[in-house]
């Protein structure tokens, strides 16, 4: 799914680029047309509206035969498997299990039909944390890495950020800044002379970073106010960490490729030391044991 996701917004990308470089050459040529330019425009956007809404809408109604593939097969197997590793299976599985349980609560708590979750297949989807929602349905991709006994004292942490997105309907906010933006870009093609669009094209590009950086730190907050802190600011420091181990080339090319969606790990770690907060976070319930869950069902 991931991948089709990805060759669907290249696609969409394309188009919109085709369209981009075709009005501003044009207006370059003839000079600006105001009634083809507000015709593109409008066109451009809507294009970019309806493919954006149509993908949220398969990831999420996919998400239900992803979960049935993927996470139902680990957490409800229909035979356990014959080597336990050393109980690793079993203390994954419960972990999931409690996982769940803690999403059904916020899914009834705030309105949603449903939330599925699925483990990410595609490669490099070991420590992946992504979610949807489309209407009254929401789904969320968790790597294995969150349930592994090494790192799951992040999963509450990676969780409710998540979660955080969800709640926020972060994926139609995006959807409806983008479709703006592309819009009015087009429209500044089809209107302004080459330097001036480009300025106008650089600032919206700009503009939909910054608000994108504006919802993952507003999600951020959301995960210290549900978990304290220290467990925050400790999963960025993790992520600082490993990040060393890795080449500095491929670390420079990766932290450029997603930095327009997402912050730096220090400003994010900068961030949650000092987010404001009116009270203490309470322990989450995922900070307990896997069996005691259901003990804490109001959370």
């Amino acid at each position: 799914m991931r991948m089709g996701e990805r060759l669907g917004r290249c696609g969409a990308h394309i188009v919109v680029t085709v369209v981009l470089a075709s009005q501003a050459i044009s207006t370059a040529l003839r000079g600006p047309q105001p009634a083809v330019a507000v015709y593109t425009a409008l066109l451009a956007g809507g294009v970019w509206a309806w493919h954006g809404r149509h993908t949220h809408d398969r990831g999420v109604s996919s998400g239900y035969f992803a979960q049935s593939l993927t996470w139902d097969l680990f957490v409800r197997p229909r035979t356990l498997p014959e080597n336990d590793h050393g109980g690793l299976y079993t203390a994954m599985a419960e972990r999931m299990r409690q996982t769940e349980h803690h999403v059904r609560i916020f899914a009834a708590r705030h309105g949603l039909e449903r939330i599925s979750i699925a483990l990410p297949s595609e490669r490099g989807g070991f420590g992946d944390a992504r979610s949807t929602r489309h209407g009254k349905r929401g789904h969320l991709w968790l790597g294995q890495r969150w349930f592994s006994p090494r790192y799951t004292r992040h999963l509450p942490a990676v969780l409710e950020h998540e979660l955080a997105h969800l709640r926020r309907r972060d994926t139609r906010k995006r959807l409806l800044a983008e479709t703006c933006a592309v819009s009015a870009t087009t429209l500044a093609a089809g209107l302004l002379p080459l330097p001036a669009f480009a300025w106008a094209a650089g600032t919206s590009w700009l503009g939909i970073g910054a608000f994108r950086w504006w919802g993952e730190l507003a999600c951020d907050a959301h995960a210290v106010r549900a978990c304290g802190r220290s467990p925050v600011a400790d999963m960025w420091s993790a992520d600082l960490a490993e990040e060393r181990t890795t080449p500095l080339a491929f670390r420079t090319w990766t932290t450029l490729r997603v930095l327009h969606m997402h912050p730096p790990l220090r400003l994010r770690r900068w961030f949650a030391r000092r987010v404001p907060l009116s009270l203490p976070a309470a322990d989450h319930p995922l900070t307990t044991a896997p069996g005691s869950a259901q003990a804490v069902p109001g959370r």
